[in-house]
């Protein structure tokens, strides 16, 4: 069971973080209705966390507009 708190009218959960060398560590995540087996993060967050870019991919947004996002790899607890 995943447990979170509501805040605001928007449910956010915990997702632990494993890097290695380091402690393992929490970020609070809204979460998504529309949830695709991914998660997104701020670019900021991807680079304090130094995670390793895996690949790109395009996506399509609610716009209609096209886009090319960055797939980094990271374990979550």
């Amino acid at each position: 069971m995943i447990y979170g708190k509501v805040i605001d009218g928007r449910a956010i959960v915990p997702v632990v973080f494993r890097l290695p060398s380091q402690p393992d560590f929490s970020l609070d995540f809204v979460i998504d209705t529309g949830f695709n087996d991914h998660l997104t993060l701020p670019p900021q967050a991807v680079s304090a966390m130094n995670l390793p870019l895996y690949s790109t991919t395009s996506a399509r947004l609610a716009d209609g507009s096209e886009a090319l996002l960055s797939i980094h790899l990271a374990t979550i607890v």
